[in-house]
């Protein structure tokens, strides 16, 4: 007698297990690849492949990843798909009004992901951003960062009804490519102090290096006038004594007389 766990499964469930699987090789492939080029490309590449692979993977047509500003109140258009932009025509990196957004940014209003998968039956919709491509069904995620969303990654338009393992699968990437992106703002801004620190260093080695050059010119032979007084200095113009040394030196004069001097111009003293 054969035991149940020697059966092959349904044939009903075999296919969404299989189909699972391959989401999931795909999506860590698709990982693996932006880690890859995380040295190389921008914020901005690094935002768009994540975003095309979103797309893909989902079976969408469209998709977008905006950046919520701050105050929680105002999203910045960032950028769509590849896809997206052929038909889109939004201006990218506007600034947009959550209060005055449409249904399409629930996931922001309800911290947490949203499907819509009939849009146009939807009554609460407010309309789009001038110039956005039209929307059949939708699905928004948000991407939080220490409490506040900081980013939404919305895919739109599959054929089919989005589900949970498109839920699932859209936060994985979106919190993957937000991640990723962080990484590259502080190799970005570690690389910009380290950029200030070799400029600083370079200025302050060239003045260390004058310094050396004025003090070695000191300690050569300084050609002066018998008579006057004057020094002579490397470009050949003559420079009174005091002159001279304030240039060249840290020193600093204070004017006296001394007592040879003092009988000399004062001699009734």
């Amino acid at each position: 007698m054969s035991k149940a766990m020697d059966q092959p499964p349904p044939a009903d469930d075999a296919h969404p297990r299989r189909r699972s699987a391959e989401r999931a090789r795909d999506v860590l492939r698709s990982t693996l690849d932006l880690l890859q080029v995380v040295d190389s490309a921008s914020i901005d590449e690094i935002i768009q492949r994540g975003l095309d692979e979103s797309v893909r993977l989902t079976d969408s047509c469209i998709g977008y990843f905006h950046f919520i500003n701050a105050d929680q109140a105002t999203i910045r258009l960032h950028t769509w798909s590849t896809g997206t932009k052929r038909i889109c025509t939004t201006v990218e990196a506007t600034h947009y009004p959550i209060a005055q957004a449409g249904i399409w940014v629930d996931c922001v209003h309800r911290r947490e992901p949203v499907i819509h998968n009939d849009y146009a039956a939807e009554p609460h919709r407010k309309g789009l951003p001038q110039g956005h491509a039209v929307l059949l069904r939708d699905l928004g995620v948000p991407v939080f960062e220490e409490g506040r969303i900081a980013a939404t990654l919305g895919v739109g338009n599959k054929e089919a009804a989005y589900d949970q393992d498109d839920v699932e699968l859209t936060q994985l990437l979106a919190n993957t490519i937000w991640s990723i992106v962080q990484r590259k703002r502080v190799q970005e801004h570690l690389r910009e102090q380290i950029v200030a620190r070799t400029e600083e260093l370079r200025q302050r080695n060239e003045q260390l290096q004058q310094a050396l050059a004025d003090v070695q010119t000191l300690s050569g032979i300084v050609p002066i006038c018998s008579y006057c007084k004057q020094i002579r200095d490397d470009r050949g113009y003559w420079n009174h004594l005091e002159s001279y040394l304030s240039r060249h030196t840290d020193a600093r004069f204070s004017h006296g007389i001394c007592p040879a001097c003092a009988a000399k111009e004062f001699p009734g003293l």
